[in-house]
């Protein structure tokens, strides 16, 4: 009796309607549509957190179509400006590969084969894993240990190689072509030049007295270790805009010989052809 007692007590603990068919019918479909919810809302987490890498290879894809479009442009300035992949001035990986908004480099994707990480005491690196060509960054040391001696600050790296894929990244923002140069016809992609401090604007720069009196010593002392400041006499001479910040490896020869006679190695290309 009591057997029987407890059996119709559990029988009536259940939930009736958990039997019905269209109860059922219905809980599967809440089922379904929550995880339906849940998966929609992850899916637009995703998206929410990638936007910008898919805007980037969307704008990316265009600017490749565009260079396509415009290949004969390209070919035709790379015939009017350099002098030849047999001569320093055209060969991607020469030292004094020449480059501007009109002259780029053969090898769209060109890599150097000896970029090194930019690791010292007497640089910081604000990305903190940025890399020059291994001669580059040799001299660089020493210039950032003699700065050192006699500021007794780091010298702040702000931008050294760039791959081309980057140089794009940095166009899709609209930056104009006086001030970020195109991919493909960038010194970053060299991996020789630098950004030091800071790029913004030549007024911005020089209106800094610490990055004036840092920007001096680096006219005076730079060359001693190959680097010539590119871009010093406006678009006209070197085709960008003045920027104190930018400096590029070109040996220390050349770089004295610049030095010497006060012209660019815009001047320089220009005259030896």
């Amino acid at each position: 009796m009591n057997v029987e007692k407890r059996i119709n007590k559990r029988k009536k603990s259940f939930n009736p309607n958990l039997f019905n068919p269209i109860c059922r019918i219905r809980i599967y479909i809440y089922t379904f549509a929550t995880f339906l919810i849940l998966y929609l809302l992850s899916l637009i987490f995703v998206i929410h957190q990638n936007r910008y890498f898919m805007a980037t290879k969307i704008n990316h894809i265009g600017f490749v179509l565009k260079q396509i479009q415009n290949k004969e442009v390209v070919e035709e300035s790379k015939i009017i400006y350099n002098v030849g992949l047999n001569s320093d001035y055209g060969d991607d990986s020469s030292i004094t590969k020449f480059v501007n908004n009109k002259i780029s480099f053969y090898n769209l994707s060109y890599i150097p084969n000896n970029l090194v990480g930019i690791s010292s005491d007497y640089i910081e690196d604000i990305k903190w894993n940025q890399t020059l060509r291994n001669e580059a960054n040799l001299a660089l040391q020493q210039l950032a240990k003699d700065f050192f001696d006699t500021f007794w600050e780091k010298i702040i790296l702000v931008s050294a190689y760039r791959s081309y894929d980057y140089q794009v990244w940095i166009k899709i923002r609209w930056c104009n072509d006086m001030f970020c140069a195109k991919p493909w016809f960038s010194e970053h992609q060299t991996g020789l030049a630098v950004d030091l401090w800071e790029a913004s604007t030549k007024e911005q720069f020089l209106s800094n007295s610490k990055l004036v009196s840092y920007f001096k010593w680096m006219q005076e002392n730079a060359y001693k270790y190959g680097f010539h400041n590119t871009y010093q006499k406006w678009i006209e001479i070197d085709w960008y805009v003045v920027e104190p910040w930018h400096w590029r490896y070109l040996g220390i020869d050349l770089a004295k010989y610049l030095y010497d006679n006060n012209i660019t190695f815009a001047e320089y290309y220009k005259n030896s052809k």
